[in-house]
C-alpha cells in the first residue's frame, strides 16, 4: 500500500504540469480510491489475486488495457513480476516502455549483515518521478497536501466528528500503531504510558487509526483505560474520511507503515518511530525532516537496517531498535511538534 500510496503526489504533479495528458493507473482494487478524484487520472481496478492471476491473468489484463486505450507509453512503476509479463506484453505490440529504477541492489548493500553502505538514497517519490522525466516528462513536485478530498467527503467526516459529539477542544493526537512486520511496530505495552504522560501535561484526545480484529481489540483495551480521551477510528470511517480526519489534528504518531506515509501526504505534522527499517532507504516520510523522525543511531546499534520492508526475527534476538525507545522519548518529541 505504501509504495501505491506514494505513486500520487508523482501523478498528480504530472497531470498538473501537462493539461493534454490523460494517465490510467493499474493497480489493486482496494488503492484504486487514492486516484479517483484526480482530474484525468482514471484508475483500472486489476485484481491479480483471483482475476488475473498467473501468466493468462496477466494476458487478459493486457488485451483489457490494449482495448481501452492506445497508449503513448507504459511505465512500469512496480518492477515485479506480474508488471514484467504484463509490460513485456506491450513492449511487443511496439508501445515504448519504461521502467522506474528501484534500486534493489542499492538497498541490499544498505542492509547486508557486513559492509553496509549507508549513503541515503533517493526517496521513492523521487524514483517514480525520475521514471516519467525519463519517458520525457520533466516536472516538480509542488507542496503537501497532496491526496485530493472532494467537498463530500470532508462533509461525511464533519457529521461523523458531530454524531460523535466531537468538537476541537482540545489537541488532537492520532495515533497508528501498528505495520505489516514486526521490526516494525514499536511495542504496544508503550502507548498507555505515553498516552498518560501527554494528558497529565495537557488536555487532549486520541484518534486510534488502524484495522483488522486484533488491532481493534487493542484500541478497546486503551478506550477502556481512558474513555474520555480515546476515539476509536478504526473501522469507523472510509479511507479518504480519515484523511479528512487526519488534516484536523495536532500532530500524528505512527511507526514505518502506510499510515506514516498518509499523514505525510497530508501535510499533518508526525512522528514516526522506526526500528529494524530506516527511513534513508528511500521510505521516510516525504517532505518532512529530521523533526518527524525517532530512531536509535546507527552508532549505538550498526545492525541497523535490518530490512528494507520489515521483517519478523531480529539477528539480536531483542529488538533493541524498538524497545531503547521509551515513552518519555515519544512524548518529549511529540511535544516539540508544530
Amino acid at each position: 500500500m505504501g509504495d501505491v500510496v506514494l505513486l500520487v503526489p508523482v501523478v498528480r504533479a504530472l497531470v498538473e504540469t501537462y493539461p493534454d495528458v490523460e494517465v490510467t493507473v493499474v493497480t489493486r482494487p482496494k488503492f484504486a480510491s487514492f486516484f479517483t478524484d484526480i482530474e484525468r487520472v482514471v484508475p483500472f481496478p486489476a485484481d491479480v489475486d483471483y482475476t488475473y492471476t498467473g501468466i493468462f491473468g496477466m494476458r487478459e489484463l493486457f488485451k483489457k488495457l490494449l482495448r481501452k486505450g492506445n497508449y503513448e507509453v507504459v511505465m512500469d512503476m512496480h518492477d515485479h513480476i506480474r508488471t514484467m509479463m504484463l509490460r513485456s506484453l506491450f513492449k511487443i505490440f511496439g508501445m515504448p516502455v519504461v521502467v522506474f529504477e528501484k534500486g534493489r541492489s542499492e538497498k541490499h548493500t544498505f542492509t547486508q549483515k557486513e559492509n553496509k553502505r549507508t549513503t541515503p538514497l533517493p526517496h521513492t517519490v523521487e524514483r517514480y518521478r525520475k521514471a516519467f522525466e525519463k519517458a520525457g516528462y520533466p516536472f516538480t513536485i509542488g507542496s503537501p497536501p497532496y491526496m485530493v478530498l472532494k467537498d463530500s467527503t470532508r462533509e461525511q467526516t464533519k457529521e461523523w466528528l458531530a454524531k460523535n459529539n466531537l468538537v476541537k477542544k482540545e489537541k488532537w493526537i492520532g495515533i497508528a500503531p501498528f505495520a505489516m512486520h514486526t521490526s516494525k511496530i514499536w511495542p504496544l505495552q508503550n502507548y498507555a504510558g505515553v498516552m498518560e504522560k501527554l494528558i497529565a501535561k495537557e488536555p487532549v484526545k486520541f484518534f486510534l487509526f488502524g484495522g483488522g480484529e486484533k488491532e481493534i481489540a487493542f484500541f478497546e483495551s486503551l478506550q477502556k483505560q481512558f474513555p474520555d480521551q480515546v476515539v476509536i477510528v478504526a473501522g469507523q470511517l472510509k479511507l479518504k474520511q480519515e484523511l479528512a480526519l487526519m488534516q484536523q489534528l495536532d500532530g500524528m504518531l505512527c511507526v514505518d507503515s502506510s499510515n506514516m506515509h498518509l499523514a505525510a501526504l497530508m501535510g499533518v505534522p508526525l512522528l514516526s518511530v522506526w526500528g529494524g527499517t530506516f527511513p534513508d532507504v528511500g521510505f521516510g516520510p516525504f517532505r518532512k525532516g529530521e523533526e518527524s523522525i525517532l530512531q536509535i543511531s546507527r552508532e549505538e546499534l550498526p545492525c541497523r537496517p535490518c530490512s528494507v520492508y520489515g521483517k519478523e526475527k531480529c539477528l539480536r534476538g531483542d529488538f533493541a531498535c524498538l524497545t531503547r525507545i521509551t515513552p518519555d522519548m515519544v512524548v518529549a518529541r511529540l511535544e516539540e511538534l508544530k
